[in-house]
């Protein structure tokens, strides 16, 4: 049969999966526009002082970059090798563009870039980049539990949930992964999976330095947003921040919205349009959030050519292919590092990554 003839065993396309995150982020903007004139929400924006809230959020979304792929760095040593930060700007980069349009293309990106950097496969590196990702929201729910503690007034019970939610899904998951436990009647234990390897060899110093490092990101945040936000007009104490902000990014992301547009503005006004007025923390929300995906955008833009060029470049072609069934260059044979060193224990990594030819 020609290729190009429609197979009629084949699977249907699920169309309306890729119309879900617009009719979401539409109902959502219609739910929250019957309750705030439209109006309103315009005069908040008039009557914001952009100059302050650029000086504020731009900085920061630029450090934040710089910081996010230092975490990323130190974490790739940890678990597959020597590399340098010089390498790894340009996937972060190119991670922030994408990510604004689909989260899992840009990881998808980073995993084939990084595969061929270090010269290992792509489900480790992608078991890699998911404990970054775990590690991520894991970090914002227990930065969110300090701020419960030191707010005083009354927040919504729902924040109570998640520090307990974070706790049972590491405990029951690490259990699976290290050994195995007893539910039911069955002995439940993980197989012994790649995508489950940095997993397997993360010990509690790795996940500790990796929530170490990741703290200055979201406390920068706090402050930049807590000085940005007077700029429309309203103060939100600082503790109060940096109890609701990590909720309120792990909202965001969720995958049902168009870029973040919907779900942003709604935990913003969920969290505190008890103590701002809903106009004014919905022209803020919208307005930061615009914001950083124009800092990413440009970011991701500026390291564009130089990543398109690593990932489908000629230098790169010569041993793709065994990269991509999980071959390895080479097994190492050291003994475990210490948290500041590579983990290099297993016999599945490469002895040293292999070096790429530079601008």
């Amino acid at each position: 049969m020609n290729e190009t003839q429609h197979d009629p065993g084949a699977t249907p396309r699920h169309w309306w999966r890729a119309l879900l995150p617009p009719i979401v982020t539409g109902t959502i903007f219609v739910m929250i526009f019957r309750k705030i004139p439209f109006e309103a929400f315009v005069e908040a924006l008039a009557q914001a002082n952009f100059t302050t809230f650029f000086l504020a959020l731009l900085p920061f979304s630029f450090v934040y970059f710089a910081l996010d792929t230092v975490v990323l760095l130190y974490v790739v040593r940890w678990f597959h090798g020597k590399v340098s930060l010089r390498d790894l700007l340009p996937v972060r980069a190119v991670d922030y563009l994408l990510s604004i349009l689909n989260h899992r293309l840009s990881q998808g990106a980073m995993v084939v870039y990084l595969a061929r950097r270090v010269s290992t496969s792509l489900l480790e590196i992608a078991s890699t980049i998911l404990l970054l990702d775990w590690m991520q929201k894991t970090h914002l729910i227990l930065w969110a539990s300090v701020g419960m503690l030191l707010v005083s007034e009354q927040l919504p019970p729902a924040l109570l949930l998640a520090p307990v939610t974070v706790v049972l899904v590491w405990s029951v998951f690490l259990g699976y992964v290290h050994g195995g436990f007893a539910f039911v009647g069955r002995f439940l234990k993980a197989p012994n999976w790649r995508l489950l390897r940095t997993f397997r060899l993360a010990r509690p110093e790795h996940y500790l330095g990796v929530l170490a490092l990741k703290a200055p990101l979201l406390l920068l945040a706090v402050v930049a947003h807590g000085y940005a936000i007077r700029s429309f007009g309203f103060e939100i104490p600082f503790t109060r921040l940096l109890a609701t902000l990590p909720i309120i990014f792990i909202v965001g992301a969720l995958p049902i919205n168009v870029a973040r547009l919907g779900t942003t503005p709604l935990a913003w006004i969920y969290f505190h349009g008890d103590v701002v007025p809903a106009p004014q923390l919905l022209a803020y929300s919208l307005a930061a959030h615009l914001t950083f995906m124009i800092a990413n955008a440009a970011i991701g833009i500026g390291y564009l050519p130089r990543a398109y060029r690593e990932l489908f470049g000629a230098e790169l072609s010569s041993g793709s292919w065994r990269v991509l069934r999980g071959e390895r260059f080479s097994p190492l044979q050291t003994p475990p590092p210490k948290l500041g060193d590579s983990i290099v224990s297993s016999p599945e990594l490469p002895s040293r990554p292999r070096e790429l030819p530079s601008e």
